[in-house]
Parts: C-alpha cells; sequence; structure tokens
C-alpha cells in the first residue's frame, strides 16, 4: 500500500463526486452494505461496550445505524466529508436513529479529524480509506482519537479490486491502466497498522464477484456509487467515456466474460482490519475466540 496518494487523489474532486451521488448512493450500494454487515460482525469476537462511536465517512449511514442499533446505549458520531451526505444520513434515518445525543458532522476530513484526543471507544470506517490521500495518516488518526482499551475497525477495497478492468484499460494502453486507483494488499495493510502504537492488529480479507450485463453497466454502478474518474487526478469529463467504454468492451477478455449469456465479471476484494489501544487490565477478545494475524486466502 503506498503510504500516500497524493498523485491519484483530488480531495475537492472526491467531496464534489460523493455530494452529487448522496441521492441516488444508495441504489449502488449492495456491496457496501455487505461489508459493512460484515465488517460489524467482527465485533462478534471482541469485548467491548463503547460509550462512544466514531464513523468516519459514513455516507449516507448505513454502518452508523448498524451501530447504533448494536450499542444502545452508545452515543454514535458519523462524519463525511460531503454535507449533502450528512444531510441524506440525518433525513433518511430520522425514525431509525432519532440524533439527541447523537452527531453528524459534514467536513469530516480522516487525515485531520475534528476530535480531541482520546475521544472514542470504538473507531470504525467502512470503504473509505481508498479515497484518502494518505492512508497511513488516516489510520493515526483513527488511533489518536481514541481512548485506552479501545479498538479501530474498518475495511478497504484490495488490490485484486477490478484486476479485470485494469488488465482490458492495460490492453488499450499502460497509461490507460492507470485510470483505476492502485490498492493495497493485506501484508502491506497489516505492516501499516503495526507501524502504529497499537497492540494485536489483525486483517483478513474477502473476495467478492459481481457480474454485469457490459461495461457501461459497470462504469454505471461505478460512478452511482461516487467513483467517479474526475476524483482521479488528471481526469475530466464522464466516467471513461463512451469511445473508451467500446475499447474496454472490447478488451474485457474471455476469461471475464461468460460466453452463455456475454456478462462479465469483476471482483471486489475487501481488506478489513482492526487493532486495540489496549488497558492493561483488559483482554479484548471474546472468551474462547482466537484471534487471526494477518490472514489471507
Amino acid at each position: 500500500m503506498p503510504e500516500s496518494n497524493p498523485e491519484y487523489i483530488d480531495i475537492a474532486r472526491v467531496t464534489q463526486a460523493f455530494s452529487h451521488a448522496a441521492s441516488h448512493y444508495d441504489d449502488y450500494t449492495v456491496l457496501q452494505r455487505e461489508v459493512a454487515a460484515r465488517l460489524v460482525a467482527h465485533l462478534d469476537f471482541t469485548r467491548i461496550e463503547p460509550q462512544s462511536i466514531l464513523d468516519i465517512g459514513c455516507g449516507t449511514g448505513f454502518l452508523t445505524r448498524l451501530l447504533v442499533d448494536r450499542f444502545k446505549r452508545a452515543d454514535v458520531v458519523g462524519c463525511d466529508l460531503s454535507m449533502e451526505m450528512v444531510k441524506y444520513t440525518h433525513d433518511h434515518h430520522r425514525l431509525r436513529m432519532p440524533w439527541q445525543g447523537k452527531r453528524l458532522h459534514s467536513g469530516g476530513d480522516a487525515t485531520a479529524l475534528p476530535f480531541a484526543e482520546g475521544s472514542f471507544d470504538l473507531v470504525t470506517s467502512s470503504l473509505t480509506m481508498q479515497w484518502v490521500r494518505d492512508p497511513l495518516r488516516m489510520m493515526a488518526e483513527m488511533r489518536r482519537v481514541l481512548r485506552p482499551g479501545g479498538l479501530i475497525l474498518f475495511s478497504t477495497f484490495g488490490r485484486r479490486t477490478l484486476i479485470e478492468l485494469r488488465a482490458a484499460l492495460r490492453a488499450i494502453s499502460e497509461a490507460s491502466s492507470g485510470l483505476v486507483l492502485p490498492f493495497p494488499d493485506v501484508m502491506s495493510l497489516g505492516n501499516q497498522l503495526m507501524s502504529l502504537d497499537v497492540e494485536m492488529p489483525v486483517a483478513d480479507t474477502d473476495l467478492f464477484t459481481l457480474n454485469y450485463a457490459n461495461t457501461m453497466a459497470l462504469a454505471r454502478e461505478l460512478k452511482g456509487m461516487g467513483a467517479s474518474a474526475k476524483a482521479i487526478k488528471g481526469r475530466s469529463g464522464g466516467l471513461y467515456g463512451r469511445r473508451l467504454l467500446r475499447l474496454i468492451e472490447a478488451n474485457y477478455g474471455a476469461q471475464y466474460r461468460d460466453q452463455a449469456t456475454g456478462r462479465i465479471a469483476a471482483s471486489f476484494e475487501v481488506l478489513y482490519a482492526q487493532a486495540w489501544y489496549k488497558a492493561a487490565s483488559r483482554s479484548p477478545f471474546a472468551a474462547g475466540s482466537i484471534p487471526i494475524l494477518l490472514a489471507d486466502d
């Protein structure tokens, strides 16, 4: 995982892309919802009853709502770069998440969180880190706002994400393959976690394969999720453009296309990671559970 992605990520454009996607984001986020549910399931193997929780990159609030439902007595804070995302979360989860005592923040830069040191018992983030210019700094910020005895828990996309699309772009030209962001592998992510002042870092991975009618459908879903090519420095206009999409379709490759249906496959690797700022007097793992360090499949 690169220590930083300043040559790829334009934060202003990321904010704009997700703001534009806010009203229809949930129409394209089956994968995000599944990942959020699996991320929260990691808590089944921990012993933690947080009083205060931070969800970084809360988006339309799916993970935030799961945390509110699971820890009903906790004070849950959601933050996101996009004011439109925060407003959507507040408006659409008002009945499920009455925000008395629970707060939402816009302008929440994950590399410079607007919270004091040691503010939270649990700091979470789901599929946000890939849109941050400096992932290690984001992890350090998560650690900074964590209290002793607290837990960092997050997910991000891994290096096998969109390998089919990257291959199709590379077949067009080597320069085109840079239109897909670089993603970390599970070992480099674990190594970066271990470089921080944390204990018991754990990382594991899932690989999802989704099918689409064609490359236009894949591009439409990526754009609907806020993954606009505009967020990548040096790119302008729509996501790839129709001419490039036709070239991608022609180069997607027989190994990625179902010959009977003509549908194409797209891989999404998701990395999950957690680490403790552990109080000396407590064990972070539930009785009978076994931590698995840096597991890869």
